[in-house]
């Protein structure tokens, strides 16, 4: 499989090189026929056999050039690349070794195709190593099978431009090579950086924002979402709900149990509140073992069941202590509309509830100012309480 480093250098040297192929490709088909405007001028004997000829390779690049959309193709583009430019080579020799009066510039076309190679063509330059390979054996068969030998001189001059071209060809392929694997290889490194420093920054955001403890919001994200549903009820006219909770005798439990229970009855009622609450509201740890509860356009008698179900389930749940703890909560409510929908003001009556909800326990108080719940008893009765350690 590789290295996530690995894996970004393969694919993108696959790109590129299904890019380089699909240029050579297509530079090569209109280019082959395209000379043989110069074959008229340069080699008129021969033009209408190289015409022939030019047309004839047009075929193995145009079946090259669809095979690059196969699943062939696409996996390995530098070999239908090197296939391309191998047809261009051995059309090439066949001419350089008939041509007379011209051979000079044939074997110009020669190292055209060597240089794209190693200047244009993706992947390791063994690709370019192979052509020069093909190129030199394409020559030598077309040398030694074509009716007229060309002279000592011709072959070494021939000889000599076209290892000067294969040696420049692989040298920069060579080098675009470790370029790529460079760059490829720092930005590897970049990337790798950037998800480190994201995974900081979001580790950084939640310790700013989330109670480690509990895994409930912390007090500085309550202070902004409790800006932003006051806000919202002051706009749109809604109204906007407060409840504040607290484990009963919590610091009896530190004592008697130890802290790692207190912790463990803290981190169990902040479960059963965010369960309660699910996605009508925002649960947030304000400070030792008060939690609270944000219920935007909810009005003072939906937050009163709400906060009910709450003091039931905790009744309900002091078994989850491996029996050595029992579990109460005191909750406090208030609910304001519009503009009476201030943070600090809210805050402050649904902390006066809570202060009157301990005055027994277990139990939930609730502001009647500017509710609908004015009738509704503003405690639970004695009888409905648990039993408290």
């Amino acid at each position: 499989m590789g290295t996530p480093v690995e894996l970004t250098y393969r694919d993108e040297v696959r790109a590129r090189a299904m890019t380089s192929a699909v240029l050579i490709g297509i530079t090569a088909l209109v280019v082959v026929p395209a000379w043989a405007v110069f074959d008229h001028l340069l080699e008129p004997s021969f033009a209408t056999a190289f015409l022939r000829l030019r047309l004839l390779c047009d075929l193995p690049l145009l079946l090259g050039l669809v095979m690059l959309r196969h699943r062939w193709g696409q996996q390995r583009p530098e070999l239908f690349a090197l296939g391309m430019l191998s047809v261009v080579q051995i059309e090439i020799a066949w001419m350089v070794v008939r041509a007379s009066d011209a051979r000079e510039f044939y074997l110009l076309g020669f190292s055209l195709a060597l240089f794209a190679s190693g200047c244009v063509m993706a992947g390791p330059a063994r690709w370019t190593q192979a052509l020069v390979g093909v190129t030199w054996a394409a020559l030598g068969v077309c040398a030694v099978t074509a009716p007229h030998q060309m002279s000592r001189q011709d072959l070494a001059a021939c000889g000599f431009y076209l290892g000067t071209a294969s040696v420049i060809a692989v040298i920069a392929h060579a080098q675009r090579s470790r370029l790529t694997a460079r760059e490829l290889a720092t930005r590897g490194r970049l990337e790798q950086e950037q998800a480190r420093n994201a995974e900081l920054l979001y580790q950084l955001q939640r310790q700013n924002y989330e109670d480690s403890l509990t895994g409930l919001a912390n007090r500085r994200a309550w202070d902004a979402e409790l800006e932003a549903a006051c806000s919202a009820a002051d706009t749109d006219g809604t109204a906007v709900a407060v409840v504040l909770i607290d484990v009963d005798r919590f610091k009896q439990i530190n004592d008697l149990h130890g802290h790692a229970s207190g912790d463990e009855a803290l981190r169990t009622v902040a479960a059963l509140v965010t369960q309660c609450v699910g996605a009508r509201g925002k649960v947030a740890r304000i400070g030792g073992d008060e939690l609270a509860v944000l219920l935007p356009e909810m009005s003072a008698g939906a937050a009163f069941d709400v906060a009910e179900r709450i003091r039931e389930g905790a009744v309900s749940a002091t078994t989850a202590l491996s029996g050595r703890v029992r579990l109460s909560l005191s909750l406090g409510v208030a609910s304001a509309s519009g503009a009476a929908a201030v943070p600090g003001d809210l805050m402050a009556r649904a902390d006066h509830e809570l202060y009157r909800a301990k005055a027994t326990r277990n139990a939930v108080s609730v502001s009647s100012q500017g509710s609908d719940v004015s009738s509704l008893p503003t405690q639970r009765p004695p009888s409905e309480r648990a039993v408290r350690t």
